[in-house]
């Protein structure tokens, strides 16, 4: 049995340490990349390093780490966070001089001007439809 075996195995260890410490498949990638490269060297009985031993490496890590996080991601669904948990739910109308805004967890936003429309008034609910970098376009509800 050659050294290149022990090699390929040390090396699968040492990768599947790192996936250990960091979590981000990459790691787990290249380990299972070595292990099998280790059961190629020890059933061909290889001695030295080939180039398909390089392409065998490169092919098989690829695709690990790009189909491991797809196979192993949970089904969760996407969490909204931000302004984006709030949409489609109502505010009611304030006015500072001629801007008027809502105050959604504790933040004053201003409101889209092409949202403003005659019945604005004051204290008036308006339901959240979308946003742009923290300028809200509403709905008047009536």
């Amino acid at each position: 049995m050659s050294n290149l075996f022990y090699i390929y195995l040390a090396s699968g260890v040492f990768f599947l340490l790192i996936e250990m410490l960091t979590a981000t498949f990459y790691g787990l990638s290249v380990s299972v990349a070595c292990f099998v490269l280790a059961m190629y060297v020890y059933m061909t009985g290889d001695a030295s390093m080939t180039v398909t031993q390089g392409i065998l490496l490169a092919v098989i890590s690829a695709l690990f780490a790009y189909f491991l996080p797809k196979w192993l991601r949970p089904n969760t669904p996407n969490l909204k966070s931000g302004l984006d948990a709030h949409i489609g739910q109502s505010f009611r109308l304030e006015r500072v001089g001629t801007d008027w805004k809502v105050k959604i967890d504790g933040v004053d936003y201003l409101i889209d001007d092409d949202s403003e429309t005659p019945d604005f008034e004051v204290g008036k609910k308006v339901r959240l439809e979308s946003h742009d970098s923290g300028i809200l376009k509403v709905s008047v509800v009536k």
